[in-house]
């Protein structure tokens, strides 16, 4: 149930700091996008590895650049999405941890 939690809010937070990146790009002319999509830099390999080469044009009919957006948007969130649940996922565990050994110490 914590891991399935953990992904919930990676996913949440993923997406909460896209929002986020792409409004302070457009408010205050920054590249956060380009930081947001930063990570997909070490996804994208795994991805190109495990997916077919034909996915794109069963997702995207016309491939090209929209399958290439896609790609990268996908393997960003993926990326904080691991992110921000692992640094869920340990906080949980650890104070799951400490309210067990409070309840067993008298």
């Amino acid at each position: 149930m914590l891991v399935l939690r953990s992904i919930a809010i990676g996913v949440l937070a993923a997406i909460a700091l896209a929002v986020l990146s792409f409004g302070a790009a457009s408010l205050f002319h920054l590249d956060a996008v380009g930081l947001y999509v930063a990570p997909a830099n070490l996804v994208l390999p795994l991805l190109g590895g495990i997916l077919p080469s034909g996915w794109a044009y069963a997702v995207v009919p016309s491939g090209g650049p929209a399958a290439g957006v896609l790609l990268i948007l996908v393997s960003s969130i993926l990326s904080w999405t691991l992110f921000f649940g692992a640094i869920y996922f340990a906080w949980a565990a650890s104070r799951r941890k400490r309210a067990r050994a409070e309840t067993h110490n008298p």
